[in-house]
This record gives structure tokens, sequence and C-alpha cells, in this order.
């Protein structure tokens, strides 16, 4: 069971990297990277090869904890599998929502960073909401749970 979980987390990360480099150029970066300019002394933007894999790890758990967290909820959360999977991404999409607005409010650079990954997580969110809903029997087939 933990390597077929193992597998849809990793599916669920390229999806999320796939769509996202075909979406965000277009509506999230333009504003983020400004935002970042504008603050440039808080914001790392020379990546070395251990920030790239560190940044892509605590990414890859970002996609973990509600993969998870569906997993676990499946039995108790009404709908069909991508109904389900949505309410659980939603819930956590609130989460990540709330803590970015206290960073948000607690930093004195500009928010414009924050709203933008807000915004990006609203995006990335429903977009892997959706396709762990879609994936998520096929993949964990007789490990799945059901409602």
């Amino acid at each position: 069971m933990f390597l077929r979980f193992l597998g849809l987390v990793v599916l669920l990360n390229l999806v999320r990297y796939v769509i996202g480099f075909l979406v965000e150029p277009w509506v999230i970066f333009p504003g983020l990277f400004h935002a970042m300019e504008e603050s440039s002394a808080y914001f790392n933007t020379s990546f070395e090869t251990v920030d790239w894999v560190t940044s892509y790890l605590y990414n890859f758990g970002v996609w973990l904890v509600p993969a998870w967290l569906f997993h676990l909820a499946r039995p108790v959360v009404r709908g069909t599998d991508v109904i389900a999977s949505l309410k659980v991404f939603g819930i956590l999409l609130v989460n990540f929502a709330a803590i970015s607005a206290v960073y948000m409010n607690h930093y004195s650079h500009s928010r414009d960073f924050y709203l933008w990954n807000i915004l990006d997580a609203v995006m990335m969110f429903a977009v892997v909401g959706l396709a762990n809903g879609l994936l998520y029997r096929r993949v964990m087939g007789p490990f799945a749970r059901s409602a």
C-alpha cells in the first residue's frame, strides 16, 4: 500500500508541475516576480542545486498531506471521489491561505507576494484535488477506501 500511495503522490506532483508550468507563467509569475523584485532583500533568487532539491521536497509534502488526509477521510466524506477530494483539498487550501495571510500580516515587504501565492494555491489545489479524485482508485487499487 505504501508504494502505491507514494506513486499517487508522485503523480500528483507531476500533474501540479505540468499544469502549473502551462498556466503559471501567464497568470501568476508576472505579479509574483514583480512582488519579489520589489522586496529583493527578502528573497533568495539565485537557487543552487540544494535549494532546488529542498524546494521540490517541501512541495512534495504540500501534496502528500492532502492526499494522505483524503485517504484517511474518504470513508466519511460524501460524494464521488472527485467531489470528496475537492472537499478535502479545499479544507487544506483554506488552511494554506490562512497561514499565508498570517505571514502577510507579520512581514514588512509587499503583501502582493502572499496574495499571488494564495491565488496560485487556489488554482493548484483545485487542479491537484481534481487529479487526486480521478487517479485515487486507479493507483490505490484494492487499498482505495470508499465512502
